[in-house]
């Protein structure tokens, strides 16, 4: 009898959330946040991991606005380097990479949106995986190497005035 009074007593000591507040939905915790899901575009709430020690190789559903921002940044970077060296071409220069000059060969339009469309690509593969070593790496890497190309095309463009 006593255990029934101090649980009814816990009950009312306990606050209780409101009936509305109380998530009805899929228990999605069940299994690991996948790469990509449903979530990663509408209606995530995992922003960050909830077990210490297990961030490395794990997905959220919601990503750092700072890194996206950084990662468009990367995004036009590249467009950038695109554009200059187009510029840079019909100045007289010479593109040493052979990729990059058949995807230039095929016009300038197709060089600018293949090359967009490849960089968005990898740069949302490394958004996607921000919590492994590598990617992180290659955020870094990536990210300083088209700061300092677009460094260089602005430096080419006021020299060639």
């Amino acid at each position: 009898m006593a255990r029934k009074v101090v649980g009814k007593i816990d009950k009312l000591v306990t606050p209780q959330p409101p009936k509305s507040s109380v998530y009805t939905g899929p228990e999605r915790r069940k299994r690991p946040t996948p790469a990509l899901s449903a979530y990663s575009f509408w209606r995530g709430r995992r922003r960050a991991v909830r077990v210490a020690g297990t961030r490395e190789g794990s997905f959220v559903d919601i990503y750092n606005p700072r890194l996206a921002l950084l990662l468009l940044l990367f995004f036009f970077f590249t467009v950038v380097d695109s554009v200059s060296t187009l510029v840079y071409l019909e100045k007289g220069g010479r593109e040493v990479n052979p990729i990059a000059q058949w995807m230039i060969d095929q016009g300038g339009d197709f060089f600018i949106l293949t090359k967009g469309l490849l960089s968005a690509a990898c740069i949302l593969f490394i958004m996607v995986h921000k919590n492994f070593k590598y990617s992180r790496i290659a955020i870094i890497i990536g990210f300083s190497f088209y700061l300092a190309l677009t460094i260089y095309h602005i430096i080419l463009q006021i020299m060639a005035l």
